[in-house]
């Protein structure tokens, strides 16, 4: 009776202590899934102008310059527009990312991250998008089908949300860029996004460049200029 009352005593500590391991990790997982869900996460996408001198200029100065413990996470696909976000779509003319805990992949061919999933992984506070330039090209219906779903979607997930619309560029004239803000405008209103007009921050040359994207000496150094008055005057009071 003696050694069954013992195997008894022993079983039922055993199984105490068990319970309590499992009660405290579970107590920790869900701290410290309250703790990221408290935390400032701020989501940056872009297209190749944020694969480019732009959106590293942009992500670094979201770095330096916001409250410590804000999690930061950047990912940059050339040639995107709303669609591919919400289709994951491939790129191959580059690819950035940059994570929160600092690490970086870059790749010319890449598959877009879906835009529900980062939405996901990341629970931002803060969506900044930065996409504009590949709309224009597009169908008026696809345009709008597109932004409307992706920008319901950052306004539905997040906080905040800020959309820089596409800078100047020779490529495309000013009546075309300005058929995408007339829409950006209508959608940012609806989905209660802030609106960024990259316009009053950029010239392209008239020469020199593919008449789009910002490199050269020139061009680096107006893309340089654009980052920093949408951060200092459009971004860093609204986070």
């Amino acid at each position: 009776m003696k050694d069954s009352s013992f195997s008894f005593n022993k079983a039922v500590f055993w199984l105490l202590v068990s319970g309590a391991f499992f009660s405290v990790a579970h107590a920790k997982e869900k701290a410290a899934s309250v703790n990221q869900e408290n935390q400032h996460n701020i989501l940056f996408l872009g297209d190749s102008h944020s694969v480019g001198i732009f959106g590293h200029a942009l992500a670094n100065l979201l770095r330096e310059n916001t409250v410590s413990g804000t999690r930061i996470t950047t990912v940059a696909s050339c040639g995107s527009s709303p669609g591919w976000w919400l289709e994951g779509r491939d790129t191959s003319c580059g690819f950035w990312r940059r994570d929160s805990d600092g690490s970086e992949y870059s790749n010319l061919k890449a598959a877009t991250p879906s835009l529900n999933g980062l939405l996901s992984s990341v629970k931002p506070r803060t969506v900044i998008v930065a996409l504009g330039s590949n709309l224009v090209p597009l169908s008026k219906s696809a345009r709008h089908d597109h932004t409307d779903v992706m920008m319901g979607h950052v306004a539905k997930m997040a906080e905040q949300c800020i959309w820089i619309g596409p800078p100047d560029a020779r490529k495309f004239s000013a009546t075309e860029i300005n058929d995408v803000y007339v829409l950006l405008k209508q959608l940012s209103t609806k989905h209660g996004c802030k609106l960024v007009d990259s316009r009053k921050y950029t010239h392209y040359p008239k020469s020199g460049g593919d008449g789009l994207h910002y490199g050269g000496k020139q061009g680096a150094m107006i893309a340089k200029n654009w980052a920093d008055n949408v951060f200092w005057n459009d971004i860093i009071q609204e986070i």
